[in-house]
């Protein structure tokens, strides 16, 4: 009896001990696919810099500073419960030869990094201008770092 429940005790340690001491795999960054929201350049000199809108009352501040637009229009339909906004604005430029680009928008494990580029194409038009990039991606506590 006695050795019949020692071997009932090993059963229940060998298999109730696991092996699995590993830790968790790291987090791999996913590429966030954004959503257009408009490209373009406006004719009057707006606020440049990288911006993370994230309620309507900042969008709708935002929208009244670029009604100046040329271009393709913004697609303004933003449910903030869902996405944030990301903006990328150059400064004044002298001609139209120049673009700014958002070209990946990856999800870190602590933050969300958006790498954008400015591109001189070339003199193009005499007239002052600012490029601008804005897309939509969704909604995420982690901060946004612009390279």
């Amino acid at each position: 009896m006695k050795t019949l429940f020692l071997s009932f005790l090993c059963i229940i340690m060998l298999t109730g001990c696991s092996d699995d001491d590993s830790a968790p795999a790291p987090f791999e960054p996913i590429t966030i696919e954004p959503v257009l929201i408009g490209k373009g350049f406006s004719t009057d000199e707006i606020t440049s810099g990288n911006f993370v809108i994230s309620t309507q009352t900042d969008w709708d501040a935002f929208l009244i500073n670029m009604d100046d637009i040329v271009g393709a229009p913004l697609n303004t339909n933003v449910d903030f419960s869902l996405n944030e906004v990301i903006v990328v604005i150059d400064v004044l430029r002298p001609d139209t030869g120049h673009s700014v680009n958002i070209d990946t928008v990856i999800e870190n494990e602590n933050d969300i990094t958006v790498n954008y580029s400015l591109m001189d194409i070339g003199d193009g038009f005499t007239d002052t201008n600012q490029p601008y990039h804005i897309v939509k991606i969704p909604i995420s506590s982690k901060p946004v770092i612009f390279q």
